[in-house]
């Protein structure tokens, strides 16, 4: 998974889930570690080696006070966040304690498979397969738990999507993978003094709204929109505006390789447009199709556009010399009242080995990452965090810190269960393709509903050859 393009995905459902929930502060993510998280867990309750009880009926709550011993197993990469996240589980519950097992980010994805079949499996993991963790009886069913902890009502839909399984597709079904909601803001940041200079006063409602700040942009002879296309990363543009016309999950289906999924639909064909139309009008620099990613990052610090649509895990690198100067807001919706869509990867979210011997006591554990507590790890380590509560997301603003911010922004997805995923990790032969389309759309070598098409026909040969 590129830094660009965390592979972790999340998904859509409905505003009443998420109106439950309190925003906490949430800073910048880094999203290139986002999908190599992996926690594990021995000790006391439901469990046992058969592959049979990864579909547990009768479940216990009450293990808080049961001794238990955890394994978490993490990759070197997510060690301080994950090493966090099992103190404070240690901390609220004394008599659990929890082992970190760490493995070097490259071997990850290589041993845990093993792991999860052997007799000293983990018991919490992040499978980077969960198909083919679910196919082979390695993970546990978690519906019980989530009926038991009532998950499904504390964390959005679309938080939760990424982890459900049914007839080999991932999005709906039985739950395999849960906890807490935190992860990256993809979305609209702003270079503050240009802003101001051609007064631009509040987040844009619309994409109409925000097309129009670019016109303003233009015509102030600032260049609107910062970009590098080299790398085809005008890409996260365009998969906020896939988000936008056809909607989280129409897109998230896609990604998920849900039967019946397509992109050859008017809305993409008008998500693509839209993009053309930004083109064809000069919002991006002339040679964007030659500007890479860190370029990107110097030109937009450098105080050369106005608008740069990235993740929030820029910020870890732009902070150094661009403090306070920048700040964020979602995209807006494709119309008024609409609802908000963006890409996102949950850092919270957990799966129980088959095998663990200590099911009960993971399962609290994937019960604390949707409390305050985990979600202050969660904004520790530089990431958007929700947890369950009352109050309704903050109004989206210009004004506030950047922290603030990225919070707002990452809760008003959440209220819309808008959370999806980059069309580029639905197949390794769909991101290529779109690199390639969008530097010729870019050039003015392809049409939109060309490209759509083609693009249509990149994921059905990549779903016919797997």
């Amino acid at each position: 998974m590129p830094e660009q393009h965390p592979t972790s995905p999340a998904r859509p459902g409905t505003r009443a889930v998420a109106r439950l929930r309190t925003p906490l502060a949430a800073i910048a993510a880094a999203s290139a570690l986002v999908t190599l998280a992996a926690c594990s867990a021995p000790g006391s309750d439901s469990g046992s080696d058969s592959p049979a009880n990864a579909t547990p009926t009768a479940v216990n709550t009450a293990v808080a006070d049961t001794p238990a011993t955890l394994t978490l197993f993490s990759a070197a990469g997510l060690e301080s966040y994950e090493q966090g996240l099992a103190d404070a589980f240690q901390a609220e519950y004394p008599k659990i304690k929890v082992k970190l097992r760490v493995e070097a980010d490259n071997n990850y994805n290589t041993v845990l498979p093993r792991l999860l079949a052997s007799d000293s499996t983990p018991d919490i993991v992040q499978p980077y397969d969960l198909l083919g963790g679910v196919k082979d009886n390695l993970l546990t069913n978690l519906d019980a738990y989530d009926k038991a902890y009532g998950w499904s009502e504390k964390v959005p839909a679309s938080a939760l999507a990424p982890g459900r399984v049914a007839m080999g597709v991932i999005g709906g079904g039985s739950l395999y993978q849960a906890g807490g909601s935190a992860g990256p803001l993809v979305g609209v940041f702003y270079n503050k003094e240009l802003a101001a200079k051609i007064g631009v006063k509040t987040v844009p409602s619309t994409v109409a709204e925000l097309e129009a700040d670019l016109a303003k942009a233009k015509k102030a002879g600032i260049t609107p929109i910062v970009a590098s296309n080299q790398d085809g990363l005008i890409g996260h543009l365009y998969n906020l505006l896939l988000g936008d016309y056809m909607g989280a999950q129409k897109l998230s289906d896609i990604v998920y390789h849900k039967p019946g999924a397509t992109l050859d639909t008017p809305a993409a064909v008008k998500a693509t447009e839209t993009l053309q139309k930004w083109i064809k009008a000069g919002y991006f620099a002339s040679d964007v199709n030659a500007i890479n990613q860190e370029a990107s990052y110097g030109q937009f610090t450098g105080g050369k556009g106005l608008f740069f649509f990235q993740g929030s895990w820029i910020t870890q690198t732009i902070d150094k010399n661009f403090k306070g100067k920048y700040g964020v807001f979602p995209m807006p919706p494709a119309t008024e009242g609409g609802q908000y869509a963006g890409m996102t990867s949950n850092t919270l979210a957990f799966s129980i080995a088959a095998r663990s011997k200590n099911k009960d006591a993971a399962a609290l554990f994937l019960d604390f990452l949707t409390t305050p507590e985990a979600a202050k790890v969660a904004v520790a380590n530089g990431y958007a965090a929700l947890t369950s509560g009352t109050a309704a997301p903050a109004k989206l603003s210009l004004s506030g810190t950047l922290t603030e911010q990225i919070q707002t922004g990452y809760a008003a997805i959440a209220a819309d269960n808008g959370f999806d995923s980059w069309l580029q990790n639905s197949a390794p032969a769909v991101g290529t393709k779109v690199t390639q389309q969008l530097q010729l759309l870019v050039s003015g070598k392809v049409e939109p509903a060309a490209m759509v098409k083609t693009l249509q026909t990149a994921y059905a040969d990549a779903l016919k050859s797997s």
